[in-house]
């Protein structure tokens, strides 16, 4: 099923409501379901237009703030008795304040829509609750996005076959036990080695014997459901290859925008290993304890740029721009990735149909928060016009982990400058873009986490289209 918009005058099985007022849950889910979000952002901008366009949300918005230097411009007129000003001012008022009311509800709901900024995080990924400050236990957030999902099943039958879809993935969201109180041995492993320490601390032996027997038990489980790291098993099956023949027309279509096809083969029996070492909080809104150094498994000789990257992914949380945490498992992959020659930095922009369709106006210079903005409102569209289901694609800055398996045949990394990549580095609460491949420090390996805010004109986008599993991180 494809994202197109539906007729706001069609009639709806909740019809005792406008059908604006779907967009509170759609705007619920973008944090319960952060996979989706763009998508649920996207609907919820559609039924919204219906009644009040951004571009008139934007006006009130002004209004409102107006509003009271107004008020102060009718008491300096009432002030010298110019009356005549006096009663236009307050016709101005009035109206004002009549559309002001009028569309109360309907504003306090597109502020968490048409106002949407920032970086989503998914509370169900491993080790991200405290991150995604979820203030529930995760059984009862999982319960909440099924059961928004169900009303906007029912509500919104245009969308329905996400709807349902992602309400049958949700049931199956992992739900692991509040990391302070365990309750009855579900908790994970590491969870109760936890509460095993302040058992014996506390000299509570009764309690540590039982204790031991639930350890054992959860790493038993863990082991059979592939549970007990961020990466699954380490039969790696849990992290599939991401191969996709794309039909001779979407490949015509993809040409016409600047994009190429482009096949990494899988190194993740490479890494494994490795990821098995990467953060996790030891109490839930902890850092992790220590630092990881590089396992033996990493020769020494490897570039320095590429040895810091992995120090990164494994000290450090990472999320990808759908809000997953984000471990790159080199799996064999097919993708569709801007193919330009890596410009210097003094070189003259050529036209991008891909930038004009996501209505950005250049390549170089633009902020993380532009990028994701655009993308966000018209990558589905853009999807669309390739011929592809945006439901299992989706337009992205470029992977740091397919930039650094492509690139190098491509002759990417060659210039003094920086390439957006798709994720965030999460730093004393703050969340930073990554961006790599600067020659002079590190080349096709480097990375970095700049501001989000960073518009300098050393960094330069490449998009790619990546299929939506690459972002799932359960």
């Amino acid at each position: 099923m494809k994202t197109t918009a539906a007729d706001p005058s069609a009639p709806s099985d909740a019809a005792q409501e406008p059908r604006w007022t779907l967009a509170t849950d759609l705007e619920a889910l973008l944090r319960l379901d952060t996979q989706f979000a763009d998508l649920y952002l996207l609907r919820a901008r559609e039924l919204l237009a219906g009644r009040l366009e951004e571009a008139e949300y934007r006006n009130l918005e002004k209004a409102q703030a107006a509003a009271e230097a107004l008020q102060e411009r009718v008491r300096d007129a009432m002030d010298v008795g110019d009356w005549n000003r006096v009663q236009s001012l307050s016709a101005e008022q009035a109206r004002v304040k009549e559309r002001l009311q009028d569309t109360a509800a309907i504003r306090a709901v597109a502020a968490g829509v048409y106002g949407f900024e920032g970086v989503l995080v998914d509370p169900f990924s491993p080790g991200l609750r405290a991150l995604a400050g979820a203030p529930f236990p995760l059984a009862r957030l999982r319960d909440e996005a099924v059961r928004r999902l169900a009303r906007l099943e029912e509500a919104d039958p245009n969308w329905q076959a996400l709807y349902a879809t992602r309400r049958e993935v949700l049931r199956g969201a992992p739900v692991e036990a509040d990391v302070e109180s365990p309750a009855g041995g579900a908790g994970t492993a590491a969870q109760l080695r936890a509460e095993a320490d302040r058992a014996l601390a506390a000299g509570d032996f009764a309690r540590l014997q039982r204790l031991s027997t639930q350890i054992l038990e959860a790493q038993t489980r863990e082991m059979v459901a592939g549970a007990g790291s961020p990466a699954g098993d380490a039969s790696g099956r849990r992290v599939p290859d991401l191969t996709f023949s794309f039909p001779a027309e979407v490949l015509e279509r993809a040409g016409r925008l600047g994009l190429v096809p482009v096949h990494v083969e899988s190194m993740r029996d490479q890494v494994l290993e490795l990821y098995s070492r990467a953060w996790m909080p030891s109490r839930e809104g902890e850092a992790s304890a220590g630092v990881v150094r590089l396992p033996e498994v990493l020769a020494a000789d490897h570039p320095e740029a590429l040895r810091e990257r992995l120090v990164l992914f494994l000290n450090r949380p990472l999320v990808n721009s759908a809000g997953c945490r984000f471990l790159p498992w080199m799996v064999a992959e097919d993708a569709l990735v801007e193919g330009f020659p890596e410009p210097a930095p003094d070189a003259a922009e050529g036209a991008s149909p891909l930038l004009a369709a996501l209505g950005l106006p250049r390549r170089r210079g633009l902020s993380r928060n532009q990028l994701e903005r655009a993308l966000r409102e018209h990558g589905s569209r853009v999807l669309g016009d390739l011929g592809l289901d945006p439901h299992r694609f989706r337009v992205v800055c470029i992977p740091p982990d397919l930039h650094l398996r492509a690139g190098p045949g491509r002759d990417w990394g060659r210039q003094p400058q920086w390439t957006h990549f798709d994720g965030y580095m999460v730093q004393d609460k703050k969340f930073l873009a990554l961006a790599g491949g600067d020659v002079r420090f590190g080349g096709i390996n480097d990375m970095v986490a700049l501001n989000r805010d960073n518009d300098t004109p050393s960094l330069i986008a490449r998009l790619a289209v990546v299929q939506r599993a690459r972002l799932a991180a359960w």
